[in-house]
């Protein structure tokens, strides 16, 4: 029983929330007519009073009670034009986006029906201000009506044309906002898909080092994997993140480099010069950091001597330069601009700003390769 109370409550809420909505959308659309019907008004008064002045302007003197007798009756006059037309428009608002027969059906017979009663209302005006006998009722409202309908007919064409351009442009922009959204939505899967393969590379290759040292140096694989925790415990949020600041990237790649530093020894030294100006500036997640992992692994790490990494940024104009530099083998590792690193680079670039974002690779002398990133960026 109460079940039932608590149905029949809710049938009830529906039921009057609806009947809301309809009254509330019943009178937004009285409001929205009342308020075309002013406009016409005013503007029909304007217009009888223009050729009311102008008609007596040309009369040698005034007489007042004649200028309000003409401008009523040019008033009503153009009523009787003005009204049905609002009702044709009106209509033409009302019956939606319809594109066939019944549309134009409807626009028909709205145009007849408003022909004949302004037609009629002119020709009972005229009759009770004498204006016409009652003879000529007739064949005065059929002419009246065929005045009317023609050029009511030629304006509802036009507007019908005007509409459906006007539907036709709307449904462009919605194409080309519905492609743009796709294309944003596919280039944010893609870029998730490049991160994610990223991430895990770092993190094997660290790993990979990590065990390493634990078979030939236990000592020095503890301390390495202590940097490792270090590291992660700052990088990861850094990692999670769409559009890190540059000196939050910099500072990641100086906890990276303190960890291959374990691994490393005296082998491998270091410079990052990051200009604090640029700090705030955003840039792609983990590019720089793969840019130096690259060169530490394919540079750096297969000669005895180790070598040297310099990392810099500068600004160009509109554009963000940021360069690893090493003293490793040069074009003569195993990479020669190749590699899953620099290709994820590449495609992270080609996404994220077409041919805006590059990379290159240029030997250094006498020995080493710099790796270049150029994109652009907002300068206020």
């Amino acid at each position: 029983m109460i079940v039932r109370s608590v149905e029949a409550g809710m049938v009830d809420g529906r039921s009057n929330s609806r009947d809301a909505w309809q009254t509330g959308r019943w009178q937004q659309i009285a409001r929205e007519e009342l308020r075309a019907l002013l406009v016409v008004v005013a503007v029909v008064g304007m217009l009888a009073l223009f050729r009311s002045t102008a008609r007596i302007g040309f009369q040698p003197t005034f007489d007042g009670h004649e200028f309000l007798i003409g401008w009523w009756g040019d008033l009503l006059s153009h009523i009787h034009f003005a009204l049905p037309m609002l009702a044709i428009v009106q209509t033409a608002r009302r019956l939606g986006p319809d594109e066939g027969r019944r549309r134009w059906l409807a626009l028909g017979a709205a145009l007849a029906i408003a022909a004949a009663l302004a037609a009629l209302a002119r020709c009972v005006f005229l009759l009770h201000e004498g204006g016409i006998e009652r003879p000529e009722f007739w064949p005065l409202w059929s002419q009246t009506a065929i005045r009317f309908a023609v050029p009511a007919l030629m304006l509802l064409v036009v507007a019908e044309y005007h509409r459906r351009q006007l539907r036709s442009l709307e449904a462009m922009r919605a194409a080309e906002a519905d492609r743009e959204s796709l294309e944003r939505a596919s280039l944010q899967a893609r870029l998730r898909t490049l991160e994610a393969q990223i991430e895990p590379h770092f993190l094997f290759n660290t790993l990979a080092n990590v065990r390493r040292l634990y078979d030939t140096d236990p000592t020095a694989g503890d301390a390495m994997l202590a940097r490792l925790i270090d590291y992660l415990r700052f990088a990861l949020p850094s990692m999670r993140d769409e559009s890190p600041t540059l000196d939050r990237e910099a500072r990641m790649i100086e906890a990276y480099l303190e960890l291959q530093r374990v691994r490393m020894g005296r082998r491998l030294d270091f410079s990052i010069n990051v200009p604090a100006a640029l700090g705030a500036i955003a840039v792609p997640p983990m590019m720089l950091l793969t840019l130096v992992e690259n060169a530490i692994k394919h540079g750096l790490a297969p000669m005895r001597e180790g070598g040297r990494i310099e990392v810099g940024a500068r600004l160009e104009g509109t554009r963000l330069r940021l360069q690893v530099a090493d003293t490793g083998r040069g074009f003569g590792g195993d990479t020669a601009g190749g590699g899953t690193g620099l290709a994820n680079i590449r495609a992270r670039l080609a996404a994220m700003f077409g041919p805006r974002g590059e990379l290159s690779l240029q030997a250094r002398e006498p020995r080493g390769l710099v790796a270049t990133i150029k994109l652009p960026v907002s300068v206020s």
